[in-house]
Formats: structure tokens, C-alpha cells, sequence
């Protein structure tokens, strides 16, 4: 543990939240204060507005911080007002946290091309974004750190020094120096060249809702309206997702071929939960159509996050509600108890849209593959006659 003197993001907050600064703005009762409450605000106002300008920043002893913070132009804020202000930014914190160590070689194949962002954890501000292979994506935190071994380890330079890396590398230095750590988000991986200029266009859009997902504050209604009807958990597959869950999900074997018939539910609160819990969440009524519901024994993969959590079978289906869109559509919840060939087959697996013939997860979280038929990049479906498959077996 040690000292330090940080100036938080939300710095006027934490002032006025100080009873020893609401007894300065009230009376005279601390030492060597003015009378008129008219200058003990001129002098707030003052330290707030020499705060503010060095908000982020970490100062490694109090001489430190009354120099820096209080120099200059600030120098009229008493002594009294000086000393109550370091007693409301001081705190202790542990040594730094470390740093992400180099990818494994399956995982950077599989991420391939990708644009990445740093996060300030501080404020959950985005510091930098950038674009990369391998282990870019830590570059910029490893050097500010100088933990150059890592840097040879993973056979990657140092940064390029710009005017934004070098930006990069101090705000980097300043969020450890102050006990935080640095988040790593994989924004859009495995990026391949594309000659149809609608594809590139939703890529990038993509990207960008991605990033803009970080920003979101996971409170009531999306600012991002491209993430409606979502919530912190559902809206995985539309935002940037932290690099160790990437090395999570990439480093998990792939799934075998999914059997035809079947359905995919998507649901990410899935992930942090038991297995009791994973068939309760798929206990949640679905669009089921009557081809679905039609075939007994139909196998039932819940995913999250792109990981298999459960596989069940559906013996039958029973109405559980009725949507207000498309003029009230009957869900169906399905009745049917775990498969344990499929799970060990399944479960702990890496299974991506792609294998069903999609881009993205549907919103819905229903995603059936009734038959072989895949969608061509043009849209139309393709058909794929094959014999249909048994469900695998160990």
C-alpha cells in the first residue's frame, strides 16, 4: 500500500460532499478563515477551478500536490482551504495491477485483424482506440509501464511516437499511478478485406456502435439507440468485449457440427450462471413456429457469450405469453429435461452465429437451424442437401 494525492474526475463532487469543506462555505469556524462568506467562496471557486484543470492526476507526496495544484495563479487559496482540500484526495492503494501478459498463438490466429480500446476505469472514459494484430492491443500499456520484456516476449515494438501515443502513454501512466488499472476491449476482430462496399459500411457501423456501447451508463433507457431492448448482460454481442473473455472464448474448443434439426437460444446471463439457473433462464417463452415445435426430441443449445452452457431436448411446448408486436405472437416455453450425450458433446464449447449460417446472434436470442439451407453473402439461402444428422455421440 502506499500514499498518493489523486484529483478525482468528479472532483467538485467530492468537495462538497467533504464536511470539512461545507463547514468552510458555511462559517469561519476552521482556522485562518475569512468572515465574509462571500470570499470563502471566491477562494473555493479558486482551488475548485485549479482542481479541475489537473483532474486525473496523481501527485506522489503532499509537497507534490500543493506545488502543483496550488502554484501559479491558485496561490491566493489560503492555507486553510489548501490543507482541507489534500485531506479530501488523499487515500491509499495497492500496488499497481498487472498487466496482461502475451496471447497465445491459437488466439491471435483467430482474432486475426482487429480495432481495439483502452479504457480509463477511472470515469469508464475511452482513452484510446486503435488497430492492430497479435499483441498490439497491449503495447501502449506495457510501454508506459516499461515492462519492455513483455514487449520482446511477444516480438512487438514499442509504439510509434505521435502525438497521440505519446497522449496515450501518459494517461496510461497517470490511471496506474493513481491505482486504477487500464481495460482492454476487442471493438472488431478477424477483419478481412472486402469488395462490396455495403459490407464495409456495416462493419464500421458495427465498430462504432461497439465503442459507443462502453459508453453506455447501463441505466433505464440506451443512450445508443441501436441498443435497444438491451441491457448489461444481453447487449454482449453489439459492444466491444474485454479482451480476456476474447481469450476466453477463442482459447475454448470449437463446438462440433450442430445437429439439423436444432435451435440455438442465445442468452447471456447464461454465463455467470449455475446450471440449474441456465435451464430456468431457458424456461423463458420463444418464437417457436409450428415446424419447430413440431419436431420431437428437438435438441435445445443455450450459448453465452458464444460458449455453450446447456443442451437440452424438447419433449413438448406449452404457450407462456403473447408479444404486443405483429399483432400479439404467440411464445412458446418448451418442456424437456438436459441431454447428457449432447452436453458432453457441447458444453464448454465455443459456437459462433457463423455455424448457423448468420452474422450476429438475432435479437430474439431464437435461432433455429430447422434445416441445412445458409444464407449466400447476398442474402438468399443456399440449399445444402446432406442427410440429416443424428445427434453426436461421445
Amino acid at each position: 500500500m502506499r500514499t498518493v494525492w489523486t484529483v478525482p474526475l468528479n472532483i467538485a463532487q467530492t468537495l462538497l460532499e467533504s464536511p470539512e469543506i461545507q463547514m468552510f462555505l458555511t462559517s469561519n469556524e476552521l482556522p485562518d478563515t475569512a468572515d465574509d462568506p462571500r470570499q470563502r467562496l471566491s477562494e473555493f471557486t479558486l482551488a475548485l477551478g485549479a482542481l479541475a484543470r489537473n483532474s486525473g492526476r496523481t501527485f506522489g507526496s503532499v509537497d507534490a500536490a500543493n506545488r502543483e495544484l496550488f502554484g501559479g495563479s491558485a496561490g491566493a487559496v489560503p492555507v486553510s482551504l489548501r490543507l482541507t482540500v489534500l485531506r479530501a484526495i488523499v487515500t491509499n492503494v495497492d500496488d499497481r495491477t498487472p498487466t496482461p501478459g502475451p496471447l497465445q498463438k491459437n488466439v491471435i490466429d483467430q482474432l486475426g485483424a482487429y480495432v481495439y480500446a483502452i479504457v480509463d476505469s477511472r470515469d469508464r472514459s475511452i482513452l484510446y482506440v486503435g488497430t492492430g494484430r497479435a499483441n498490439r492491443i497491449f503495447t501502449l500499456t506495457w510501454t508506459a509501464l516499461g515492462e519492455t520484456h513483455k514487449l520482446e516476449e511477444s516480438k512487438e515494438k514499442a509504439p510509434v511516437a505521435t502525438l497521440e501515443t505519446e497522449a496515450a502513454i501518459r494517461r496510461i501512466k497517470a490511471v496506474y499511478a493513481s491505482g486504477y488499472s487500464v481495460e482492454h476491449f476487442i471493438i472488431a476482430d478477424a477483419l478481412h478485406p472486402a469488395k462490396d462496399p455495403e459490407h464495409t459500411a456495416g462493419e464500421v457501423a458495427q465498430a462504432v456502435i461497439s465503442s459507443l456501447g462502453l459508453l453506455e451508463p447501463h441505466r433505464g433507457e440506451p443512450v445508443l439507440t441501436n441498443l435497444a431492448g438491451t441491457n448489461e448482460e444481453s447487449e454482449a454481442d453489439r459492444t466491444a468485449i474485454p479482451i480476456s473473455e476474447i481469450v476466453r472464448q477463442y482459447s475454448a474448443q470449437a463446438a462440433p457440427e450442430p445437429p439439423t434439426p436444432c435451435v440455438v437460444l442465445r442468452i447471456n446471463e447464461a454465463k455467470k450462471a449455475s446450471t440449474e439457473a441456465v435451464r430456468e433462464l431457458a424456461s423463458r417463452p420463444w418464437p417457436a413456429g409450428t415446424a419447430a415445435r413440431g419436431i420431437d426430441g428437438l435438441p435445445i443449445i443455450v450459448v453465452a457469450d458464444n460458449i455453450v452452457r446447456g443442451v437440452y431436448r424438447a419433449t413438448g411446448w406449452e404457450a407462456g405469453a403473447r408479444t404486443e408486436e405483429n399483432g400479439g405472437t404467440i411464445l412458446y416455453r418448451f418442456r424437456g429435461e438436459a441431454d447428457p450425450e449432447l452436453e458432453k458433446a457441447f458444453v464448454n464449447t465455443r459456437l459462433t452465429p457463423d455455424r448457423l449460417g448468420l452474422k450476429r446472434w438475432p435479437t430474439s436470442g431464437w435461432a433455429p437451424r430447422l434445416t441445412r439451407a445458409l444464407p449466400k453473402p447476398g442474402g438468399h439461402p443456399v440449399s445444402k442437401p446432406a442427410p440429416r444428422p443424428k445427434a453426436p455421440r461421445s
